[in-house]
């Protein structure tokens, strides 16, 4: 798997990315629920999404998998990054130079495998992921993620006290904030006017450590011309709402404006929408409904 990955990194991203495209277009026109999911997921959140807007995201699905083997298996970035070191690093840093590192959000959006590498070039950055089952996929993906400044935390116990200890190191740690939680993990907050089971770690964690949070996204360049780096930064220094059900609606509202940005870049075909075991249904008590929770919007700090 080592060799298959770097021998498909040696191609141009341009090459890879086409060829990406034309994969996320095929697998999402087989008979099945992925593609089903993505036309559903895709309108709901925009109901005048055209047929060519919605082919367009599957080739972006495509696209994000090619990535992987481009960027883990090359030891230097490649490619052009636009607003990376120049205003999306530098801004981070005036956040994080507070002393209580920053927990930075980057959702299922444009490229994110970009964005750590690009960001442990400057400084320290511990990424959480969710890990295979299978022990020896889970240390494979580990070796292969690992950089220099960059730690690759599993979504454990373990994991999360290595995310709590950067923090407490000033350093910044990385979470895809919409990957769906276990049951009793996360609190149910409206996405795109549905609600969704949102991960309550990114409050847990602020509640801990005091660290701010942003939320950032690569945009994917026409043509592998390279990526766009965008940032939101949570009103108030980037402090979420004390109440939890609270914040996890100020994280997925983050979420939407960024993706209003580039909304055929986002990863429609995933199950978003699931209902964990335990995790109740929205509205009962151990999961509180997000009334009220119109506090607190994102602020737009959109590098281009």
């Amino acid at each position: 798997m080592t060799f298959l990955f770097w021998l498909i990194s040696r191609f141009p991203l341009r090459l890879l990315q086409a060829a990406g495209g034309a994969l996320g277009l095929l697998i999402a026109r087989l008979p099945g629920r992925y593609g089903q999911r993505l036309r559903e997921n895709f309108r709901l959140a925009f109901p005048d999404a055209t047929e060519a807007m919605i082919d367009e995201a599957a080739r972006s699905a495509g696209r994000m998998i090619i990535e992987m083997p481009y960027f883990w298996s090359r030891r230097r970035i490649g490619a052009r990054l636009y607003g990376f070191d120049d205003h999306l690093w530098p801004e981070l840093g005036a956040l994080q130079a507070r002393g209580k590192g920053i927990i930075i959000l980057t959702p299922h959006l444009g490229c994110f495998e970009v964005l750590p590498q690009s960001h442990a070039l400057h400084r320290p950055v511990t990424a959480l992921f969710k890990p295979p089952h299978q022990p020896w996929l889970r240390d494979w993906i580990e070796k292969m993620r690992t950089r220099p400044n960059m730690h690759m935390a599993p979504a454990t116990p373990r994991g999360v006290r290595m995310l709590v200890k950067a923090l407490k190191r000033g350093q910044a740690v990385g979470i895809l904030p919409d990957q769906v939680p276990s049951g009793g993990e996360g609190n149910w907050a409206p996405f795109f006017g549905k609600p969704a089971y949102t991960m309550a770690l990114v409050h847990r964690l602020q509640q801990l450590t005091g660290a701010p949070v942003v939320a950032v996204f690569a945009e994917r360049l026409p043509r592998g011309a390279g990526y766009r780096g965008h940032l939101r930064v949570i009103e108030d220094g980037g402090m979420l709402p004390d109440d939890p059900a609270a914040a996890a609606a100020v994280i997925n509202r983050t979420i939407e404006e960024l993706v209003r940005l580039c909304p055929t870049q986002y990863l429609w075909g995933y199950n978003r929408y699931k209902q964990p075991a335990g995790a109740g249904t929205p509205g009962t008590p151990d999961t509180p409904a997000t009334e009220g929770t119109d506090s607190a919007p994102a602020t737009d700090r959109s590098i281009s």
